[in-house]
């Protein structure tokens, strides 16, 4: 049969346990779990609730509208009824978007991921006994936060929730819980497309070729469907499948990636699509259990947090609106914790880095140099890229009368109305803020009139 359970073993006589009582306890398990013709009583049973009193024996599952499976958890979460607070949501993102700068001064991208839920996109089919006044969810102040506090996240559920009456092919089974095989496979392209925009690499392409329907579903999307063992199934609607090839590229990478989430996260790992998009991908499930099961260490807390970090292009945190208010699952804290002594970069210093980023790969030469401490470092071009502009910037603009120079330019710029009028105009061409198109000028002044006096 399908679904988690805990076997019960066997024992054996011993004198001590049959007068202690134990003996006959366990036994008595282990009989009622192994008798004869036991897994069809059981689907017996189950199909005799479903049929007459319209009842799941499966923990947390619920039969909706049209034979539309659900889990608790999820409707609760839909209609507020676990929502943490405003407090704690506003101090957790708060430090979401303190991490997402201290990495992005690592050069380490940091996605925010909000998975949808079944029960927010089909609240139709939701059965009315579960239905209750809707309320401000965890989901739907997390995702108000993200967008006050300029936090980079995708929201997948609105997202889905915007398709739901366009796509011709469902983003949700009937008799499951996570989102469908094809679902899961365009979100994965959303995420990649957001990960080349946000760290300027070129990740690998796949093309679909063709989409399908078939009643035979994968897993998991007859996950409910399932665990719930009826001699007769839940009668499942065709779910789209989709055929699609990795196209060839010379010019992709294949950064290191991360990923801490839940059970969402197994559509896109089972479909192989993280194995052609990253190298060396990990992902800590609910940030306790290392996946791949190869790793050797597969416990999140008997790992170095900060040296895991930095051994990465992108970190993941991925948490669909039944945890989104736990999102990272500690890691968040943990992560800064681990990372309060590193340098965090100002404006400045990010500005001028990516500068000599640009002049290093339109040298040549620089670039063979690069390649070559690359390859004896065992990293990869780009983080050498990142460590040589660093190094330029602390020993070239980071001398005191260097500042100092450059503090000058800014205070003339911003003393020329005129100036200042083509910092504006030039901000908005280039598709900046004001205060980098400053820096911008200011560096080129000092590099043009002002260095060496």
């Amino acid at each position: 049969m399908k679904g988690a359970y805990t076997e019960a073993p066997d024992t054996s006589f011993t004198i001590e346990g049959w007068f202690n009582g134990r003996y006959q306890e366990v036994k008595d398990k282990h009989i009622t779990q192994n008798f004869g013709f036991r897994n069809y009583y059981v689907m017996l049973n189950n199909q005799i609730n479903y049929k007459l009193f319209k009842t799941a024996n499966v923990d947390k599952v619920i039969i909706g509208k049209g034979d539309f499976l659900y889990e608790t958890n999820y409707i609760e979460s839909y209609f507020g009824n676990n929502f943490v607070g405003k407090e704690e949501l506003t101090n957790k993102f708060k430090k979401i978007k303190e991490l997402q700068g201290i990495l992005a001064g690592l050069d380490i991208d940091l996605e925010i991921v909000f998975t949808p839920s079944k029960a927010s996109f089909y609240p139709e089919f939701i059965p009315d006994n579960w239905k209750s006044d809707k309320k401000m969810s965890n989901y739907e102040y997390a995702a108000a936060l993200c967008k006050a506090l300029k936090i980079k996240h995708i929201d997948f559920s609105a997202w889905f929730k915007s398709q739901k009456n366009i796509s011709p092919y469902d983003l949700y089974p009937k008799t499951g819980i996570h989102w469908s095989n094809y679902g899961a496979l365009i979100a994965t392209d959303s995420l990649k497309k957001s990960i080349e925009h946000h760290t300027n690499l070129n990740l690998l392409d796949f093309e679909i070729t063709n989409i399908s329907f078939s009643d035979s579903l994968i897993s998991p999307d007859d996950d409910m469907g399932e665990a719930m063992n009826l001699l007769f199934p839940i009668k499942k609607l065709p779910m789209p499948y989709a055929s699609y090839y990795w196209k060839e590229d010379t010019t992709v990478v294949k950064p290191k990636a991360l990923f801490i989430g839940d059970s969402y996260f197994w559509n896109i790992y089972y479909q192989g699509l993280t194995n052609n998009l990253f190298t060396d991908c990990k992902f800590w499930y609910y940030n306790q259990t290392v996946y791949p099961e190869s790793e050797p260490i597969r416990e999140v807390n008997q790992l170095n947090i900060e040296e895991q970090i930095k051994n990465q292009k992108v970190i993941v945190l991925m948490a669909t609106e039944t945890n989104i208010h736990d999102i990272g699952w500690g890691f968040v804290d943990k992560a800064l914790e681990a990372l309060k002594t590193q340098k965090t970069y100002t404006l400045r210093e990010k500005v001028y880095i990516k500068i000599i980023k640009e002049n290093i790969l339109k040298t040549p030469s620089w670039m063979e140099d690069i390649k070559k401490k690359a390859l004896e470092k065992h990293i990869s071009i780009d983080e050498m890229i990142t460590l040589d502009a660093i190094y330029v910037y602390e020993t070239e603009y980071c001398k005191p009368e260097t500042v100092a120079l450059i503090e000058k330019a800014i205070a003339g710029i911003k003393n020329t109305k005129e100036w200042m009028a083509q910092i504006k105009v030039k901000a908005k061409e280039n598709h900046i803020s004001e205060e980098e198109m400053l820096e911008l000028d200011a560096k080129y002044l000092y590099d043009t009139e002002l260095k060496g006096k």
